[in-house]
């Protein structure tokens, strides 16, 4: 009879390296989890320019500034801003985006407007707005609301949360009249509110 001392376990080779296996992958996930959880709002544009999440700070517009009138260089859209804000393209961009330089900040992480195209076209824009955050990393959204700006256009003022719970700016969707398949979508993230509202009353879409 063998003394306690000399019993011992074999563990199959195989069982130890799966259990090894499972412990990685639980590790990695909780790794990725968590760095997700931190990660900004991003947009992918081609040719990987990128548009990154929330800024600390607007671009100051003096009170009495001239207002002028931008023309979309692909799509018919157009609409008023300050002359003193410097808009910028990116060149052969199928969304005709337009972007803020400002101070030292980067251009492409100033998104302010872009066409997007939507699929299906057939689902309600409130819908796409609602569910438009999932796709950039935001945390949820606040709330959806419909409205008619001065040039007739409808659109949806959507208010996104952010990974400390805060809505730093607001995202607008415009219904395209005629193009179902199409939505103009607008950053307020480097506009004071006052500035940003009287923009998007200006907007609008030539038939």
């Amino acid at each position: 009879m063998k003394n306690e001392d000399d019993i011992s376990i074999h563990i199959p080779k195989q069982v130890l390296v799966m259990t090894a296996a499972i412990l990685l992958l639980t590790i990695g996930t909780i790794v990725a989890f968590e760095s997700a959880k931190r990660r900004t709002p991003t947009i992918v544009l081609p040719g990987g320019i990128t548009y990154l999440g929330p800024s600390p700070l607007a671009a100051p517009v003096p009170p009495a500034d001239e207002w002028v009138t931008y023309q979309g260089k692909l799509f018919p859209y157009s609409f008023s801003y300050p002359k003193s804000l410097s808009l910028g393209v990116f060149p052969n961009d199928p969304f005709d985006s337009v972007t803020i330089y400002w101070g030292n900040t980067n251009p492409q992480e100033n998104l302010l407007l872009r066409v997007e195209k939507r699929s299906p076209a057939a689902t309600p824009i409130i819908e796409y707005a609602r569910d438009w955050w999932k796709q950039y990393n935001w945390s949820g959204v606040k709330s959806v609301e419909q409205f008619k700006n001065s040039k007739g256009l409808t659109g949806y003022r959507a208010k996104y949360i952010d990974s400390t719970g805060k809505t730093p700016y607001d995202n607008i969707f415009f219904e395209v009249p005629g193009k179902p398949e199409l939505v103009i979508w607008m950053s307020g993230k480097l506009l004071d509110q006052e500035t940003f509202d009287r923009l998007i009353e200006s907007v609008s879409w030539q038939l």
